[in-house]
């Protein structure tokens, strides 16, 4: 995982030559097919680099193990070209088309967003009143907070209300009734996730609930005494001429057809595609032609040219309500989506809104120019590497449409010599488990953190390096008499040590079946119980690239046992080995071990159900 956070970012335009802040646009291709062909070809890291052949869509694609992709672009206001990609599902074989059906994940959110403003719009909510005005099926529990400051619309859309529950997780189908949104919101067992509560003082700043959402989708239900899908159908749908967007959960059997398989490389994904009672928060099903009529209908109705929104609505939904994160980029939050603008620049030209969504086995990345008419929705049937992938494919997009200011400054690297690469190329130790492995690839390095992903990294003169995964610099260095010692970030920290060629962390060990040495690494290094568990829970993951780790798995489970002898997180882990290498009884009395400690475990009750059949 890269750990360069946003913090860092302030200190970027000091370590970034002045020269690279402004960058003219390239020429457009005249023809559709042309741009479709530049962004298929074009795909580009977070930090562009002058003079890099963009990579293809479909190696790339492969590379993520993406099964398949969908992909609406906006120019000049409209959806000029929309295309599919891969398998919708891959034992069918059935390729994924424009009208291929994807979950949306959050950008539900912003959806439900517009219908809450067109009903504010029409009179029928208000942004400032108390929420629980509306409420009628459902109270929000005052509590001294509340009643200082009543929770209101505008802080749900906001995710200022200080509601709990930041995310659900959906359900497997076909296992018994699915909860009602009331259910969901009173945490009743049905729902498996506990009650919405306001747990901080609302309006005091951003914090991500999908639960307030529910909230807000409840008070929009009781307020017009529609369902939720209805709602949606005649406020938004039916009349912006969505005929491949719905939210009904379960997905109507006449619809299922049209609609994506789901696929994860996550242990605990059940292999299907699962339901989504929580609607406003992650329950929107869709196309990305869809969705970037969607954008096109704010971006219209922002200059006073919408269908639906007056311009009065979508300026108010383009108003920033509170910060997000600084950096790079200026996140805010706005009535529904995300606000994004490079630090070093302003006004609308600049600015765009956009909103991911995550799903189980489904990712989703819509975002459009608040001014210009320009955007692009991606959504794809993977939730692993597919959120790098659809980055990759929104700036490959940005580049080709030349949307201003979205990309950050494009490196420029300098040309040095194989001595040098040489020199510096080798293991960085970050961390007690964490290793920093530069290798030479032609006239640049390839970073690899733990074994991760590649990530391409330039000489910038000097001992110094840049990284394309985030505007980072970093610079090598060195013992009077010359060999490099170690490395830092330009950013701040301290030097991170070069490793000998023999000197392995226990990570590496492991990775290298040396079972017994990375056993006894990890045991110097204490681990905690949840972190030494979480090892042991990945090497069991069956769909991890090379298939599960028994050995290395059994080696830390050993070691944690000795370590944390009662501990029932490590008995559910026992009964996960034990089950994958096919001794059913003990997986079972191992999973019971593991139940003394949470009897009500929804997934230790199904292990064990599996088990002993």
């Amino acid at each position: 995982m890269r750990l360069r956070c946003c913090s860092l970012c302030p200190l970027l335009a000091l370590l970034l030559p002045a020269r690279l802040l402004a960058q003219p646009a390239p020429a457009l291709p005249t023809t559709v097919p042309a741009r479709i062909r530049a962004v298929e070809q074009g795909l580009l890291p977070y930090v562009p680099v002058r003079g890099l052949a963009g990579w293809s869509l479909l190696e790339r694609m492969r590379y993520y193990r993406v099964p398949g992709l969908s992909i609406a672009v906006i120019h000049n206001y409209r959806v000029e070209w929309a295309k599919g990609y891969g398998w919708a599902d891959t034992t069918t074989r059935r390729p994924v088309t424009p009208t291929t059906l994807f979950s949306a994940g959050s950008i539900s959110k912003l959806v439900t967003g517009l219908a809450a403003m067109h009903l504010v719009q029409d009179g029928r909510l208000s942004l400032d009143a108390p929420i629980n005005a509306y409420l009628t099926s459902w109270k929000l529990a005052e509590n001294d907070w509340t009643r200082r400051r009543p929770v209101t619309l505008r802080q749900l859309l906001s995710h200022q209300a200080g509601t709990s529950q930041s995310a659900y997780f959906g359900f497997v189908p076909g296992r018994g009734a699915l909860p009602s949104v009331v259910d969901v919101l009173s945490g009743q067992p049905s729902a498996q996730t506990r009650p919405v509560v306001v747990n901080r003082e609302p309006g005091t700043g951003f914090t991500y609930s999908g639960g307030g959402y529910l909230v807000a989708q409840l008070a929009m239900m009781d307020a017009t005494g529609q369902d939720f899908s209805t709602l949606t159908e005649q406020r938004l749908f039916r009349p912006l001429k969505l005929r491949n967007s719905t939210f009904e959960q379960p997905l109507p059997a006449a619809w299922q057809w049209r609609a994506a398989w789901a696929y994860s490389e996550n242990a605990w994904f059940k292999g299907v595609p699962y339901v989504y009672p929580q609607q406003a928060p992650a329950g929107l099903y869709s196309t990305p032609t869809d969705i970037a009529r969607v954008l096109i209908e704010v971006q219209q109705a922002y200059r006073g040219k919408g269908k639906l929104l007056t311009q009065a609505t979508a300026r108010a939904l383009l108003t920033p309500q509170a910060e997000v994160s600084a950096g790079t980029y200026r996140e805010q939050m706005g009535l529904g989506p995300f606000l994004l603008q490079r630090a070093d620049q302003q006004g609308d030209e600049s600015r765009y809104f956009e909103h991911t969504g995550v799903n189980a086995g489904f990712v989703a990345y819509a975002i459009g120019s608040v001014v210009g008419g320009e955007g692009v929705v991606i959504m794809m049937n993977q939730d692993g590497g597919a959120s790098e992938l659809g980055k990759e494919v929104r700036r490959a997009v940005a580049q080709v449409y030349g949307w201003p200011a979205f990309l950050p400054p494009a490196l420029e690297p300098r040309t040095v010599s194989p001595d040098w690469l040489a020199a510096v190329a080798g293991r960085y130790q970050r961390g007690p488990d964490e290793v920093l492995d530069f290798r030479v690839a032609g006239n640049h390095l390839v970073e690899r953190i733990n074994g991760g992903p590649g990530i391409l990294c330039y000489p910038m003169g000097g001992d110094t390096l840049a990284f394309t995964d985030f505007p980072l610099r970093a610079v090598f260095e060195r013992r009077p008499d010359g060999p490099v010692l170690g490395v830092r970030m330009l950013a701040g920290g301290s030097v991170l040590a070069r490793l000998a060629e023999d000197e392995l962390l226990p990570n590496e060990l492991l990775r290298q079946g040396r079972v017994a040495e990375a056993v006894a690494g990890y045991r110097t290094l204490h681990l905690g119980e949840y972190p030494l568990t979480y090892r042991i829970y990945e090497l069991l993951n069956p769909r991890r690239p090379g298939g599960a780790d028994v050995a290395g798995a059994r080696g830390l489970l050993e070691l944690a046992r000795q370590q944390y002898p009662q501990s029932g997180i490590v008995a559910a882990r026992w009964g996960d080995w034990y089950a994958l290498t096919g001794d059913k009884p003990q997986a079972a009395r191992e999973y019971r071990q593991a139940l003394r400690d949470n009897p009500t475990d929804q997934d230790l009750l199904e292990k064990l159900a599996a088990v002993v059949k």
